[in-house]
């Protein structure tokens, strides 16, 4: 396992997997905690691939994101909104924008949401399956399942990625 990281998802529980030893990133504590190393899930990538940065966003350089998307529109911008909060969660404090798709974490981590070819992302979604050409802007709640979903998109061959960090926490303040 040596030269290998590895990223375990696990309902509300972040993992982050070095070799042996496990750690915990759990909302609203800043500090790492040791935790089984039994996964449900598994996201691996060998320590010599290059994944594209990903651009973690504060909310001025997301509000201006936001007001091109909207202006502008998907195709001319190039960007796609994404939000990775559950529908409830949207629906509760409403889009960051009327234009913000609504994909769920878990539907990006376990149904591979990016790896679907277009017309069947289409018809599962309801929405035209970004390009790999677009930047793909995610947000969520606070911050961390949108970093967890840049990764995935990462994975799936996107290379422009934006996370904003704030979150609707954030934003709808």
């Amino acid at each position: 396992m040596a030269g290998r990281r590895t990223l375990l998802l696990m309902t509300s529980t972040l993992t982050a997997r070095s070799s042996r030893q496990a750690f915990a990133f759990t909302a609203g504590r800043s500090a790492l905690v040791p935790v089984p190393t039994i996964s449900k899930r598994w996201m691996e990538a060998d320590s010599g691939d290059q994944m594209p940065p990903i651009n973690r966003v504060q909310k001025d350089v997301f509000s201006q994101i936001i007001d091109e998307y909207e202006s502008e529109g998907r195709d001319a911008s190039g960007y796609v909104v994404i939000d990775v909060r559950g529908e409830e969660e949207v629906a509760f404090t409403g889009k960051v924008s009327p234009n913000t798709y609504t994909l769920p974490l878990p539907l990006i981590a376990q149904e591979g949401a990016f790896n679907l070819d277009d017309d069947d992302f289409e018809e599962q979604y309801g929405w035209a399956k970004p390009g790999l050409d677009e930047t793909l802007v995610f947000t969520c709640k606070a911050g961390v399942r949108s970093n967890y979903a840049a990764q995935y998109a990462a994975m799936s061959g996107y290379s422009k990625l934006f996370d904003y960090i704030g979150g609707a926490d954030e934003w709808f303040r």
